[in-house]
């Protein structure tokens, strides 16, 4: 299965979730009405009573249940991953931070996040867990997080971490994320009666009740409080049905995603022993996987492993697989004997991945349309070890510069100064005028050396640039992007090496700092996107090819491939705002639909059989515009 297959998997389950929901809908609704019934008997009321009385009953709470699923997934959807992992009480990890922990985890991520070919996830320590545990969250690829436990980054290997963070990157990929984000709003609502039930009982504590019989007030408090008790005991009772529900959901989502995560980790690694060996340690008596935070029980679907050691009826309402079913999976020498102690790993795992690779390319001239298809959101070592290459040939002090905001500014900047002395010059004065004399000290420094890079390093160098920019305030990010522009409209137009790193960089720090909405799912046919594949695929068609019979050649294959007869549009309706124009609206169309789009755009590229370096960049920003994960193909 690729990932568009995947992603429109995901989406497919949500039915699945709707379907259990409503199932804990109509268990609510006879337990609340047999309960209002019982009621109305107890008390003798008239048959118009009990219809009415029953009806507001049953009517109140399922408008408390709906409306709190609304308003939970409303919340998530202003703070998507992040707002889970502030949640869970993790702190945010500085890719400037110079803590052991913090960097081996941000070594491992950055290197797999370039593997995958999706930005690099903001990342999260939850500093209070010394269990191994870890999660990811967000609502699409550009814009997931990572949490783990502190237990996760000082207990594992490098191996053993990199099977956990592989497996993370798998429900990344797999477009797990979003059904589970989806998932905490919907059992929200139906947690709500116990949570609104327990406050009840609390509440009981600050009602003034007199022992007086002719205080009339402390009488009236003792009412209050008997009511109060009697209604949050009872909403509780019937709030662990929904309670009950919201497990059942849980497992039913979330475990047969597990295992699946478990082998695409081994895939990507090649090192069944790492994810194995993490597995291993959980099953320690003195590690586990637990949480102690209060709010990890709606979120326990999201983790590597069990967050709690609570009842599951047999396994039934068991979020994830038993643990020694997993490792058997992984290793099937596995006795089930677990470690009776786990030390803190004591080896340097903020070295890079291992590789034989002496250079890199983010898309290889020689690739076929078909390899680069096959590879789209792949996860597999090969990717893996071409990353770490790329990563090592980067210049040392330029890989230092991207941790740190204000010097990442410089990175950016740097890749963005024209050859020519004189439009470099005014370049450097907009540097200063928006910046400050280090700014662009900064950017003088690492110019010859960000120069010097081939161009198919440089892509992947801004990508990376994107994780320290991520500390900016918007204010400070509305800045910057004012001086990129100004720096691309230095020579009076824009070529395609720089739209493609502005392109790269800045539609997923849009969004991050909420400049742009998620990506979303606005056209599901073909005709309604006609427009906008023209000009893209004209566009390409233009770029690539030098004479006119090839250029109409490669933009009728592509178009045919999609079942259009269009002529070429004049290159006076393919300009580069037209262009941008058109992938935003193609970024809305369903997975399905995005493929079949993405496999006429590389149609029409490899029309002539090869693929040159500004057709690879230039394939690059389709694909971070459509949030498509282009991987490092070598």
């Amino acid at each position: 299965m690729d990932f568009f297959q995947h992603q429109a998997k995901a989406k497919s389950r949500t039915v699945l979730l709707v379907f259990l929901y409503c199932l804990g809908l109509l268990g609510l609704t006879i337990a609340i009405g047999f309960v209002a019934l019982m009621f109305c008997a107890a008390t003798e009321a008239e048959p118009d009573q009990v219809i009415v009385f029953t009806l507001f009953c049953v009517g109140g709470v399922l408008l408390l249940v709906i409306g709190g699923s609304l308003f939970k997934t409303a919340q998530l959807s202003y703070g998507g991953g992040i707002a889970i992992a502030e949640a869970l009480g993790g702190r945010k990890v500085s890719p400037s931070s110079t803590d052991p922990a913090d960097r081996r985890l941000h070594n491992v991520v950055e290197e797999m996040a370039l593997a995958a070919g999706i930005p690099i996830p903001t990342l999260y320590i939850m500093d209070d867990e010394h269990s191994i545990n870890a999660f990811a969250a967000g609502f699409s690829p550009n814009a997931a997080v990572i949490g783990v436990n502190r237990g996760t980054v000082e207990l594992l290997t490098r191996d053993e971490l990199q099977g956990v963070i592989a497996h993370e990157f798998s429900h990344i990929l797999n477009g797990d994320m979003r059904m589970n984000l989806r998932l905490i709003g919907i059992l929200f609502g139906l947690q709500i009666l116990v949570i609104v039930g327990y406050y009840a009982i609390r509440l009981v504590r600050y009602i003034p009740v007199s022992s007086n019989r002719n205080n009339k007030e402390g009488n009236g408090g003792a009412a209050i409080v008997l009511a109060l008790l009697i209604g949050g005991i009872a909403l509780m009772i019937i709030g662990y049905i929904g309670t009950f529900f919201s497990a059942l959901i849980q497992a039913a989502i979330s475990r047969q995603r597990e295992f699946l995560a478990d082998a695409s980790a081994v895939q990507f690694t090649r090192n069944p022993d790492g994810i194995a060996g993490a597995l291993k340690k959980i099953g320690c008596p003195n590690v586990g996987s637990n949480l102690s935070s209060a709010r990890a029980a709606e979120a326990s679907h999201l983790f590597f492993g069990n967050t709690s050691g609570f009842f599951s009826l047999g396994g039934l309402l068991a979020t994830h697989p038993d643990l020694s079913l997993r490792i058997k999976r992984i290793d099937p020498h596995f006795d089930g004997q677990f470690p009776q102690r786990v030390e803190i790993a004591s080896e340097d795992v903020s070295k890079s991945f291992a590789g034989k690779a002496k250079s890199a390319e983010f898309l290889s001239t020689t690739s076929s349309k078909q390899s680069i298809m096959e590879r789209i959101g792949e996860l597999n070592k090969n990717n893996l070890v071409v990353a770490g290459a790329l990563l090592r040939a980067l210049p040392k002090s330029v890989v230092d510069s991207l941790h740190n905001a204000l010097t990442a500014h410089a990175v950016f900047f740097a890749l963005l100064l024209d050859p020519d002395e004189a439009i470099r010059n005014k370049q450097f004065s907009q540097i200063q005028s928006a910046g400050s004399d280090f700014l662009l000290k900064e950017t003088l420094r690492l110019y010859p050396q960000i120069h010097a890079l081939p161009e198919e390093e440089k892509i992947p160098l801004a990508q990376q640039v994107s994780a320290s920019l991520r500390a900016m305030t918007v204010q400070q990010y509305k800045k910057f992007v004012e001086t990129v522009d100004l720096l691309i409209a230095a020579n009076n137009k824009m070529d395609l090496f720089e739209y493609t790193i502005k392109a790269v960089l800045l539609r997923d720090l849009d969004i991050h700092f909420g400049l742009a909405k998620q990506l979303r799912v606005r056209y599901t046919a073909l005709s309604a996107v006609h427009r906008p594949i023209a000009v893209v695929i004209s566009f390409l068609a233009y770029s690539g090819h030098d004479n006119r019979e090839e250029t109409e050649g490669a933009f009728s294959a592509a178009m045919k491939e999609l079942g259009f007869s269009d002529a070429i549009l004049p290159p006076g309706e393919t300009t580069s705002v037209l262009f941008d124009q058109s992938l935003r609206m193609l970024a809305e169309t369903s997975p399905a639909l995005k493929k079949q789009i993405f496999a006429a755009f590389m149609t029409c590229v490899w029309f002539d059989g090869k693929i040159v370096p500004k057709e690879a960049g230039l394939i690059r920003a389709i694909a971070a515009m459509l949030a498509i994960p282009m991987p490092v193909l070598s």
